[in-house]
């Protein structure tokens, strides 16, 4: 299933994407109800939340709703009956929504570097710490956009980049969680653009801390969250194009650490919760970084995966400078491939 955040009248809502339309499962149970039994029962209609987070939570009695609400869409289609829920449309097309983030403000963000080819490829070192754990740093939570949504160019960086990740999000929350334990706690999979400047990065980075400047300016996802009863983590296709041409391919397979793994790490002697986010770190080869190629303002970014979808974002414009230190001059140009 793949579950959307779509606005309708300015609200954000769960939705589902369902063939070329976007369904609202609570709306559509409601609108069944109402069509069978008259309005005045709809308010009996079975629960579903109309929120992301709240919606992993239920597990699945929730997504078992929801495919039910898939169902009486096609039925209705069959009559050519119109599901509306209260004045509210509860089948939309998908070319007249906007989607969101799949969850636009997660709790925690957590971008670990499980690859090896994107570490060796980026110029790094690969210290014993990276076969011992899964190594972090935590994102802004206040700086995610969405599909169509421009990607931030801040002023303080000649270098942009984009990076082709995967990461999961947390159905259950939990404590010293084993493997097996946080297999259970994942609810499904986003693409996400781990967005990067990467000369102030590796320049503020020398002092052996961060990243800060470099990364928490911008971070897309979405378009979907594809549920793990759908998802093999270890062989999701993934490609990066820019301007309608192929940059990177490259797939889930070859990295250290499972979800669960990464989970169960995040977990001990600390509390996760439903909603967070996990992004599991960049693909091999899958940044402009690792290519010495560099996207520019105007550019239209397309992040895939297969059964996900495409995470399409276009490049904004430099912002200009209006404050900072006088101390900050800019930072060297990062280049790794001769």
């Amino acid at each position: 299933m793949r579950l959307v955040t779509y606005e309708s009248a300015a609200t954000p809502r769960l939705g589902v994407l369902h063939g070329d339309a976007v369904i609202d499962p609570a709306r559509v149970l409601r609108a069944e109800r109402a069509l069978r039994r008259g309005s005045a029962a709809a308010s009996g209609a079975p629960f579903v939340p109309a929120e992301m987070v709240a919606f992993f939570e239920a597990g699945p009695a929730a997504r078992t709703l929801a495919e039910q609400a898939l169902s009486v869409v096609d039925e209705a289609a069959s009559r050519g009956a119109a599901l509306v829920d209260e004045g509210h449309p509860a089948v939309l097309p998908a070319a007249d929504v906007r989607l969101l983030a799949p969850v636009p403000r997660p709790r925690r963000i957590r971008d670990y570097l499980t690859y090896n080819d994107h570490a060796t490829g980026s110029g790094l070192d690969v210290p014993p710490a990276f076969s011992a754990m899964p190594i972090c740093y935590k994102c802004n939570v206040e700086s995610v956009v969405g599909p169509g949504e421009p990607l931030l160019w801040p002023s303080y960086t000649a270098q942009l980049d984009f990076e082709l990740e995967l990461g999961f999000f947390t159905s259950g929350g939990g404590r010293d969680l084993t493997p097996e334990e946080a297999a259970s706690r994942i609810a499904g999979v986003t693409i996400f653009n781990d967005v990067s400047a990467r000369d102030i990065q590796l320049f503020e980075m020398s002092l052996m801390i961060g990243p800060s400047k470099g990364k928490d300016f911008c971070t897309a996802m979405g378009p979907c969250v594809l549920t793990m009863d759908e998802v093999d983590e270890w062989a999701v296709r993934m490609s990066a194009t820019v301007n309608g041409e192929v940059w990177a391919t490259g797939s889930t397979k070859d990295r250290k650490f499972s979800f669960a793994e990464v989970l169960a790490w995040a977990s001990l002697d600390e509390t996760v919760y439903p909603g967070e986010f996990f992004a599991v770190g960049t693909v091999g080869g899958g940044c402009g970084l690792e290519l010495d190629r560099w996207i520019q303002p105007g550019d239209v970014v397309e992040l895939a995966a297969s059964g996900v979808g495409v995470l399409r974002n276009p490049v904004g414009e430099r912002q200009a400078s209006r404050g900072g230190l006088a101390t900050y001059q800019g930072a060297p140009e990062v280049h790794v491939r001769s």
